[in-house]
């Protein structure tokens, strides 16, 4: 049986940074999670992101049943993202996942020491760069419409089927619906190829993710790319100004990109199991 000591707090960790970036900044006065302070423990060149938490209100088994409640995790994630996003303004930042809890200091220090070289490593990698996201939209009629006029598969059997006998023509047009069907699908995974060629002179990394229905996006068209792109704060500018320009091209298919950032590199920084 194990027992957990109640009465003293727990430990919440944000994530880690550099210790050299320190000196650099200060740590923002806002509260943390469960309404204290937080701040830094350093542990070699690594420094913790912490914030004291009641050890009965933060318990394994109380955030299982909090965790249902959408008010209360709507609330403290976005709480979570908010201290992220205020170091990562100022330093390089490894994120952890939200609700990431040690019950005691020597257990943190245990784990960073058994992560560290890991953790220093990806922070260098880290180091001077910035995650944006891009998502795609389609507008499937319009899209359609460009492949029905354009596509030289669909050109192609399209001119054959006026030469063909009545009798022939009905199987025909039903090839050509598949035909059309099977087109469009290739011509988006074209597009987003196009895309994604024509960035990866300011990427440093990519992240592609699932893409999210209309019950999610509340949107007509649909999502046909999701993206996470890791980039050098140096090539910011280079890199939107390139995402206009595209976006130029893709507007006579019927696509739009939705741009989103520069985030703190949630999706870069995933390597080990973090409690």
């Amino acid at each position: 049986m194990t027992l957990t000591e109640i009465g003293t707090d727990f430990i919440y960790i944000y994530g880690v940074i550099l210790t050299e970036e320190l000196q650099y900044f200060e740590i923002p006065t806002f509260k943390g999670i469960d309404q204290k302070p937080f701040y830094t423990t350093p542990y070699k060149d690594l420094a913790a992101v912490i914030t004291p938490v009641n050890a009965l209100d933060y318990s394994q088994e109380q955030i299982d049943l909090l965790i249902k409640d959408a008010e209360w995790l709507k609330e403290k994630a976005f709480q979570h993202h908010e201290v992220i996003a205020a170091i990562h303004n100022n330093a390089t930042v490894l994120p952890f996942s939200f609700c990431t809890i040690f019950q005691k200091e020597t257990t943190l220090e245990s784990f960073l020491s058994e992560q560290y070289d890991a953790f220093y490593q990806k922070l260098l990698s880290l180091k001077g760069k910035q995650e944006w996201n891009i998502k795609m939209f389609c507008d499937t009629d319009k899209a359609l419409a460009h492949v029905i006029d354009h596509n030289p598969a669909v050109l192609e059997l399209k001119e054959n089927l006026a030469f063909m006998p009545k009798g022939k023509q009905f199987l025909m047009k039903k090839k050509l619906e598949h035909l059309i069907v099977n087109e469009f699908e290739l011509e988006q995974a074209k597009w987003w190829q196009e895309i994604n060629q024509k960035l990866l002179s300011f990427v440093h990394d990519t992240n592609l993710r699932k893409n999210w229905g209309k019950e999610v996006t509340e949107r007509k068209d649909d999502m046909i790319m999701n993206a996470d792109y890791l980039i050098e704060t140096s090539k910011t500018e280079h890199f939107l100004n390139k995402i206009q320009e595209i976006e130029k091209t893709y507007t006579t298919f019927g696509c739009t990109l939705h741009v989103t950032g520069p985030w703190p590199p949630y999706h870069f920084s995933k390597m080990v199991k973090e409690s």
